[in-house]
């Protein structure tokens, strides 16, 4: 079964809890496996366990809430490995900014006071994580499936740039944080440049809009993409270029 290398600190109290409760419950939900390198008989060299598991899984899940130097290290892993990275981060990191890194990526903020705020973040992780595994199916089928040649005035690239924004947005007008748009086609194979141009040319073409959104925490603003009008107009007529359903799995079979 595929993994989710579960970053937080490791402290036989709130986090370890929470691992439990939380995070855990939400990641299986999610049809992945829970992985924490702390609870691995197998380990025997941490860090070496720490970096292959962070390699190996399907996508890493870190809670930033406290400044542990560990953390942060194994989440600049995960982000240096290509993988997709879920952050959460607790009201109890009061009056602390994030680091400049990680300021304009998205986060999930979570209150810590009741039952009902981690039943909430539970079924928020749950839906992230689903929908990141989703994501990367999809993206993957739509880059073997691609031709080489322009599809109706769009480049292969343009085309997973184009899916990866509208598969981020669960409303029309709903956009997307371009460093996240950037991470799922670099994990579909687009390159660097390759995504540059796609997104110059998407919006040259206006299938795409520039949007600004704002960091829940502090209240600062970045950069997103959010499909156009123009843009729902090519995928509702070209709608045989995406994945739009699994197909449905056999008995026994693991579900990617």
């Amino acid at each position: 079964m595929a993994t989710c290398f579960v970053i937080q600190p490791f402290d036989s109290g709130k986090f370890d809890k929470r691992f439990h409760d939380i995070y855990k419950p939400a990641i299986e939900a999610a049809g992945l496996e829970a992985y924490r390198v702390d609870q691995d008989p197998g380990v025997q060299i941490p860090i070496d366990s720490i970096e292959k598991g962070i390699r190996q899984a399907a996508v890493c899940l870190a809670d930033i809430t406290a400044d542990n130097p560990n953390v942060w290290y194994e989440l600049g892993f995960a982000y240096a490995a290509g993988k997709p990275v879920v952050m959460v981060c607790s009201e109890e990191r009061t009056g602390k900014k994030y680091p400049f890194d990680i300021q304009h990526r998205s986060i999930i903020p979570y209150l810590a006071d009741a039952p009902s705020d981690f039943d909430k973040l539970r079924a928020s992780l749950t839906a992230k994580i689903a929908a990141i595994v989703k994501q990367d199916a999809v993206l993957e089928k739509i880059a073997e499936e691609s031709p080489v040649t322009p599809v109706h005035g769009l480049s292969p690239p343009e085309v997973l740039v184009l899916a990866v924004i509208a598969g981020d947005a669960y409303l029309p007008d709903q956009a997307t944080t371009v460093n996240s748009a950037k991470r799922a086609a670099e994990r579909a194979g687009v390159t660097n440049m390759g995504f540059n141009l796609a997104v110059r040319r998407l919006l040259q073409k206006k299938f795409i809009r520039e949007s600004e959104l704002f960091n829940e925490h502090d209240g600062e603003a970045y950069a997103g993409l959010a499909v156009a009008d123009l843009g729902w107009g090519w995928i509702d007529a070209n709608e045989a270029q995406f994945v739009l359903t699994r197909p449905e799995k056999k008995e026994g079979e693991i579900p990617f």
